[in-house]
């Protein structure tokens, strides 16, 4: 890519407004498709649907932040597509806390920043909100207020379509994550429920977005499978993450795919106690080429008191077997009594007949003396 200010500015109008697919009835996708969601399901070429165990499920399945019972602030920074000739200047990133809660709850805030230059810009904030419902079954909601805003030159300066330059909009999502067996786990997800309109001059809606995923983990080694759907277009994700050095050091690798594009990715964590510090890189196969790829880093910091507060049904259960435990100890406590107070019949009645025989030994004696 070779593109000065101006024709990328045009790009970005062309992507957002013109006839190529943005009329009134028509959907964004360029728009809020880059989750700034940190570097470690990036690594896993963000496939993170079904394992959804950190922070960073809020942008996969929010229904997965409940695992989290710990508290967790993050901090990520991206710098997707280095090395354009353009020298274009596109990052994003972003900031979260997740608080987990008493009653198997957990509330996760989250401003995520993407940005090309001074051209274009999105922002999201969200308030997520995550329940489990039993043992297996988890929820969690998105409400997000999302932001768009186009930068000013000499194109936008003379088209009355940019006479505003940025709207504000609310969208919510929906997850559920669901633990198969101790291993195997799977979640479902939809995002933009509402399909938010995001057009500066008509109405433009973002399209719904569902997430199928499937995650597989054992002491050692992590599997996980998606798959997105986007008005007509699938698109697949597989990732890996493999521990080493008692937890200590992760290494990742991933492939997505979809109709008009293919990425490899690799990533790694150190885990300096309380961080994790997460490194992905991202190459694409297809599309655009000579670039050194995309780079990630993210920060997580792991602190306070691990909240695990027992189920109901698990306190029920324990009471049931400390009252079957307390039947079962009377029952042995009144054999043992009954047991006792033979024992003190039989003794009784020996007492008795060893006092008969020194009785009549005494009587004998006198008799001898006489």
């Amino acid at each position: 890519w070779t593109l000065d200010f101006g024709l990328r500015t045009f790009i970005v109008i062309l992507l957002l407004t013109s006839d190529f697919g943005l009329r009134t009835s028509d959907c964004l996708y360029g728009a809020f498709e880059n989750p700034s969601s940190g570097a470690r399901p990036y690594g896993m070429g963000n496939a993170f649907t079904g394992l959804a165990d950190d922070i960073q499920s809020i942008f996969y399945n929010p229904a997965g932040i409940t695992q989290v019972r710990h508290k967790e602030l993050i901090t990520y920074f991206g710098k997707p597509f280095v090395g354009l000739d353009d020298k274009s200047d596109i990052s994003d990133g972003f900031v979260g806390y997740l608080h987990p809660l008493r009653g198997r709850e957990s509330l996760a805030i989250s401003v995520s920043d993407f940005r090309l230059s001074t051209v274009y810009n999105e922002n999201i904030a969200s308030l997520s909100y995550a329940k489990e419902i039993s043992k297996r079954l988890s929820f969690g909601l998105n409400m997000k207020v999302l932001r768009i805003k186009y930068g000013s030159d000499s194109y936008t300066d003379i088209d009355p379509l940019f006479n505003r330059n940025s709207r504000t909009s609310f969208s919510g999502d929906f997850g559920l994550f669901a633990k198969l067996s101790k291993k195997f786990y799977t979640g479902i997800s939809a995002f933009n429920l509402n399909e938010p309109n995001i057009g500066i001059g008509e109405t433009v809606r973002l399209p719904i977005r569902t997430r199928l995923g499937f995650g597989w983990r054992s002491k050692f080694v992590t599997f996980c499978l998606d798959a997105e759907h986007q008005q007509n277009e699938l698109k697949y994700f597989f990732g890996g993450e493999k521990s080493f050095f008692n937890d200590k050091f992760y290494f990742r690798e991933g492939f997505n795919y979809g109709k008009d594009f293919a990425n490899v990715s690799l990533g790694l964590s150190v885990l300096p106690d309380p961080l994790r510090i997460d490194y992905a890189f991202q190459l694409p196969i297809t599309g655009v080429k000579d670039i050194m790829g995309t780079h990630r880093l993210s920060i997580v910091f792991e602190f306070g008191k691990e909240i695990n507060d027992p189920y109901t049904k698990d306190l029920e259960s324990e009471i049931s077997r400390l009252e079957r435990e307390k039947a079962e100890l009377q029952k042995k406590l009144e054999t043992t009594e009954g047991e006792l107070t033979n024992v003190s019949s039989e003794k009784e009645l020996t007492k008795s007949q060893l006092d008969e025989i020194q009785r009549q030994k005494e009587q004998l004696e006198k008799d001898i003396r006489r």
